[in-house]
């Protein structure tokens, strides 16, 4: 724990953390924004507690921060960080306004997701060959990325107590710890039954084991899941061999199941509902990649579209 984070902010990351049960990852990214702002504030102005701090210190850090060169994106990333904790402030009554409200978060040119083809993800579902223990492991995994499109910190966290082998469901805990089911198809359903059996034979086939269980126990005695750093290695090994595209990642396999969907007539709020987004604003960027398809298509196919 950093020993000059104040302990405001100490109490808002143990409340992401154990109440709205963010990711590690988000959680980790929450503790730098935060205290790179509450550093900055003490700096401002070493007389004033930062909560009490208007908004012009809020304009101020930004520019400071944009100074530095940081993306529009990043910048953004920054404020909303510094928003959460406001509204969090607000909520248990340590500010009486929230001052970050009106400031307007830096415009962000959109990208699109970068997804494999279909070619590039049937390749990249052959490339694990065999039946021993990591070959199975290694593509359950890529196979359940491409089946469901679940979110890394949601592949790690299933237990076996999670799965509905015979009607083929995954009951996934996402974001926020909103619960949702996802399909898992023929192919995915055979290589998780024979990852099960290794599984069982190695002894950990209990209810409330882990599906990706960590090679060693922890320091406690206790099995706990795979790494992400670990799900994303393995990932991005088998990406590069299928595709040149350096921006792949465990997250892309989340975008071509949602593309590969929608490129095959599934309605826009089932493919919602399938990712978990809590809006829908969220799964209308995919919409955005079919109009880039069909303009290309366009460009390709009209004489005068050149």
């Amino acid at each position: 724990m950093n020993r000059n984070r104040h302990q405001i902010i100490s109490d808002f990351l143990e409340y992401i953390k154990t109440v709205r049960r963010y990711s590690s990852h988000t959680i980790r990214s929450y503790e730098h924004d935060l205290d790179q702002y509450y550093s900055f504030c003490r700096d401002f102005d070493p007389t004033r507690e930062f909560k009490d701090l208007d908004q012009p210190a809020i304009q101020c850090y930004l520019q400071q921060l944009s100074r530095r060169g940081l993306s529009a994106r990043t910048l953004a990333r920054h404020l909303a960080s510094v928003k959460s904790l406001y509204k969090y402030m607000l909520i248990k009554n340590l500010v009486k306004v929230n001052i970050t409200q009106s400031v307007k978060t830096p415009k962000i040119e959109q990208e699109l997701p970068h997804f494999l083809s279909l070619k590039e993800a049937k390749n990249i579902l052959r490339i694990p060959v065999g039946n021993d223990e990591k070959a199975l492991r290694e593509r359950l995994i890529l196979e359940l990325f491409y089946a469901t499109g679940i979110r890394i910190s949601e592949l790690i966290a299933i237990q076996l107590n999670d799965i509905r082998m015979e009607e083929g469901i995954i009951h996934i805990i996402g974001k926020g710890s909103k619960e949702r089911i996802v399909m898992v198809g023929t192919e995915a359903m055979d290589t998780l039954r024979n990852h099960i059996e290794i599984l069982n034979e190695n002894g950990l086939a209990g209810l409330d084991n882990y599906l990706f269980p960590a090679l060693r126990k922890g320091k406690n005695g206790k099995r706990s899941h795979i790494a992400q750093r670990t799900v994303f290695n393995i990932v991005k090994k088998y990406l590069k061999q299928v595709s040149d595209d350096e921006k792949l990642s465990p997250h892309s396999l989340r975008h071509t199941f949602a593309t590969h969907m929608l490129n095959n007539g599934a309605d826009l709020m089932a493919i919602k509902d399938l990712l978990g987004h809590s809006s829908l604003s969220s799964t209308q960027v995919y919409t955005h990649l079919q109009q880039e398809k069909l303009k290309k298509i366009y460009q390709q196919a009209h004489p005068h579209g050149k």
